[in-house]
């Protein structure tokens, strides 16, 4: 072999190894480029390239324009969330077959709560945030049972201390001896596995809903729809809406285990946070309805708790689109004329 041909070669054998590289370290990544095409093709471009289930019950013709290069499923998503008003997240669905995790998807398309289904849902993670808006991601997060015990439990208290969503038949419920923790990625499929189940994890993407409040905190929607399953409180009986403070122990489990998913340098800053919102509303809990909004509008016109909610906004409000942001600049000043009318001339 002449050295001219050695040398090519080479570069040949370089530049295959650069064409690899730049496959392998865009696996998973999502590229998009719409401008007002159907969700269901935007979602189906996400799942495809970002390599996750999604199911969602958001009008396959609702249109979404997003340009994006090599970005995580999970921003690409939470994009979309934001440009069709939607909420999503991560869930893992268990049954003893794949036939009712079918079915329950199903309901969910259609906007129904799947029969018999529980949905464990505690918290969510709309109380960690990064600086720059990015989602943290779920599947990531550690929990460490505290036992063994009956399925439907272990969910109930890995939901509560993670804020993954959960879901399982309400009649299937078998005794469990022992589980290891874990990520919640790989400790659901083993716990289902240990019920003599299958599991699903799914990215559920639930559009809004009439007769539901904006939030234009948050950028989404609020309200008490179901994800999957109807929320054990709600099947026992409890009154829609009535609050619940819930099991502040597990709250401070779940948002220590959200904050360890921030980047190292921002956890600090979020510890000092979560700990000045849990010590206020600890503080009001047991006040009257009335003095608590009193305490809670004094606590949040604070400059410094103003500043942290407005980097927050500032973070979900770039993810709108122009209109979005005009239409929320709108609802809030109209929002502030009422409050004015309402009081008599006050701001």
């Amino acid at each position: 072999m002449t050295p001219k041909a050695a040398y090519a070669g080479i570069a040949l054998g370089l530049l295959a190894l650069w064409a690899a590289w730049q496959v392998y370290s865009g696996w998973g990544l999502v590229t998009l480029d719409f401008k007002d095409a159907p969700a269901g093709k935007v979602l189906s471009a996400i799942s495809r390239q970002g390599g996750i289930e999604i199911a969602t019950d958001l009008d396959p013709a609702t249109p979404v324009s997003i340009q994006v290069k090599r970005v995580s499923p999970l921003e690409a998503l939470d994009i979309v969330a934001v440009r069709t008003e939607s909420s999503w997240r991560v869930a893992y669905l268990g049954a003893p077959n794949d036939t009712a995790i079918d079915s329950a998807l199903a309901a969910f398309r259609s906007g129904q709560t799947a029969e018999g289904w529980a949905g464990h849902g505690a918290g969510g993670f709309s109380a960690v945030q990064t600086r720059a808006g990015a989602p943290l991601d779920m599947r990531l997060v550690e929990w460490q049972p505290s036992g063994g015990g009956e399925l439907q439990q272990l969910l109930a208290q890995a939901s509560e201390e993670t804020g993954v969503y959960l879901s399982a038949p309400n009649d299937w419920s078998p005794q469990i001896e022992k589980i290891d923790g874990g990520r919640m990625g790989d400790a659901m499929p083993a716990l289902f596995r240990q019920a003599g189940g299958v599991s699903r994890e799914v990215f559920l993407v639930r559009g809004p809903a009439a007769d539901e409040p904006r939030g234009d905190d948050d950028g989404g929607w609020r309200g008490n729809r179901s994800w999957v399953g109807a929320p054990p409180a709600r099947a026992a009986g409890r009154e829609r809406g009535s609050r619940d403070w819930g099991n502040p122990e597990a709250t401070a489990k779940r948002t220590e285990a959200q904050i360890k998913l921030l980047p190292p340098e921002e956890q600090k800053e979020a510890r000092e946070d979560t700990g000045m919102m849990r010590e206020f509303w600890q503080s009001v809990r047991e006040l009257p309805e009335e003095q608590r909004r009193a305490k809670a509008r004094e606590f949040f016109t604070q400059p410094e708790v103003q500043e942290r909610m407005e980097d927050r906004r500032l973070a979900r409000e770039a993810k709108m689109t122009p209109q979005q942001r005009i239409d929320r600049s709108q609802r809030y000043w109209d929002r502030k004329a009422e409050a004015k009318y309402r009081g008599g001339g006050e701001q």
